[in-house]
């Protein structure tokens, strides 16, 4: 019992900045090494807490691997959202949408990486997640502005919907894939180029 005060008293100390600290250590150390190669022990000792901390907050590694996971799907798909939501052209809020994306990856690489690792090389033991939702989300909201875009006159009529969203989606994804794998870094005007691409074609 006296235990569980100890950490009690931690928490009212400051178990806000534990607790974010923690995700944070704990999402860099999952991208890199994986949900099985990680172990609560290194979480704890790089994060600077004891393992009954870590445990008051998160209760289990399955655990705070899940919020990790859940953490870095809000972080990503919350800005997206408010971008493809906003006024503007179709043009516009898809460019704001992948500036978004950008942001996020070059802000939290780690994070990132972590959602690609987890959902594409899933481990035996990692816990299950809903990475369809996750993945679905952006590009529902690119093929309702898209198919705007046709309604409206922005994009020509014969446009495929569907090869449309996956040819931004692809671009997007596999540019901010190789930039989080250590590649060349993404351009500020890399969103204004990604929907001229979409929009204008490569043909003279």
């Amino acid at each position: 019992m006296a235990h569980q005060g100890a950490i009690r008293n931690d928490s009212e100390s400051g178990s806000e900045d534990l607790r974010a600290r923690v995700l944070r250590v704990a999402t860099q150390l999952f991208a890199d090494r994986g949900f099985v190669g990680t172990s609560v022990r290194e979480v704890a000792e790089a994060a600077g807490c004891t393992k009954p901390a870590l445990y008051y907050h998160y209760q289990s590694k399955q655990g705070l691997f899940l919020a990790a996971l859940r953490a870095q799907a809000e972080a990503l798909g919350e800005p997206i959202e408010r971008a493809c939501c906003a006024e503007g052209s179709v043009r516009q809020r898809l460019t704001e949408a992948v500036r978004a994306v950008v942001g996020y990856a070059r802000s939290d690489p780690h994070g990132l990486l972590l959602l690609y690792r987890a959902s594409r090389h899933p481990e035996e033991g990692q816990p299950d997640f809903d990475f369809a939702s996750v993945q679905e989300a952006p590009l529902a909201m690119a093929r309702t502005l898209l198919a705007e875009g046709l309604e409206r006159g922005e994009l020509r009529p014969e446009l495929d919907l569907e090869d449309a969203v996956f040819a931004l989606q692809g671009l997007v994804d596999q540019r901010c894939c190789s930039f989080i794998s250590g590649g060349k870094a993404i351009s500020d005007d890399f969103p204004e180029r990604a929907l001229a691409l979409l929009f204008d074609g490569v043909g003279r």
